[in-house]
């Protein structure tokens, strides 16, 4: 197993988190200038999760990769199965995927081993997580455009909806995939981009970058018929997408927020909207 540490500006950190799509991180040090952080993969992987991470970087104009060393996998997998805690997002709890919920009040979804490690899921994938049951309903057709690792199509598929999943990243969609199968639920997760989306769906999911949404809204907003639930948004970026909103002939119909952990003001949105 391979292991990247890496450097990145602390306020791009989060950003990079959400461009990573869904590939948990283990923090090792943050101030308010840097943070370190290690990125774990598989042998077979390793290369593509280099250039992956080597793109973002690119792409926010900053970060490094300081040091990468082969990692014994066994310690790997100890060391995850010792940090990692249930999270509970109700209705739904994320466990690993070696336990089994007993209880019978909450939701259980399950994450393969190296996907969510040090993560604690990012506040924007929490946010959806917490708009998910308040919209979609048993039967309803949902589309989730970024699939990434496919936690939101479980999440849908386990509430009784018929869940498309869409990347453009071939790995994602194979993720999406396992997770799905070990969820025990039928998502169709396929290979592709807004473009490739074709069908008009009772709900939209989204949880990308602004970016995406700058180029993109227009296109997305005609492939709902009830809600659009989608974040991915921090701080100063919510004032787009309420523009954005009104320009497309759209309703806002419920805001709802989640700061970055030690970070009380730096908050990330999440949106349900509709058309008027």
């Amino acid at each position: 197993m391979k292991k990247y540490i890496c450097e990145l500006p602390s306020d791009l950190f989060e950003i990079f988190l959400v461009e990573l799509n869904g590939y948990g991180v283990e923090i090792l040090s943050r101030d308010e200038k840097n943070t370190v952080f290690a990125i774990y993969s598989q042998n077979e992987e390793s290369q593509t999760i280099k250039e992956t991470i080597l793109s973002i970087f690119e792409d926010l104009g900053s970060g490094k990769i300081v040091l990468e060393e082969d990692i014994q996998e066994e310690n790997w997998e100890e060391k995850w199965k010792e940090n990692f805690k249930p999270i509970l997002v109700e209705p739904f709890i994320i466990i690993p995927e070696w336990e089994i919920y007993e209880g019978k009040d909450l939701i259980p979804i399950k994450l393969k081993i190296a996907m969510a490690f040090g993560t604690g899921l990012h506040p924007s994938t929490q946010l959806m997580l917490s708009l998910i049951p308040k919209y979609v309903s048993k039967n309803d057709k949902v589309i989730d455009i970024g699939c990434g690792t496919g936690i939101l199509s479980i999440a849908a598929a386990k509430l009784g909806a018929i869940v498309d999943a869409v990347d453009i990243e071939k790995k994602a969609v194979e993720e999406c995939k396992v997770n799905s199968w070990e969820n025990q639920v039928k998502v169709n997760c396929f290979q592709g981009s807004v473009e490739d989306v074709k069908d008009v769906y009772d709900v939209v999911l989204s949880n990308l970058q602004i970016d995406i949404f700058d180029k993109y809204f227009s296109q997305i907003k005609d492939k709902f018929k009830k809600v659009w639930l989608l974040s991915g948004i921090f701080k100063d970026e919510k004032d787009k997408i309420v523009k954005m909103a009104d320009e497309n002939g759209l309703e806002i119909i419920e805001i709802i927020t989640k700061p970055e952990q030690g970070k009380p003001d730096d908050l990330w949105y999440g949106f349900a909207i509709k058309h008027k």
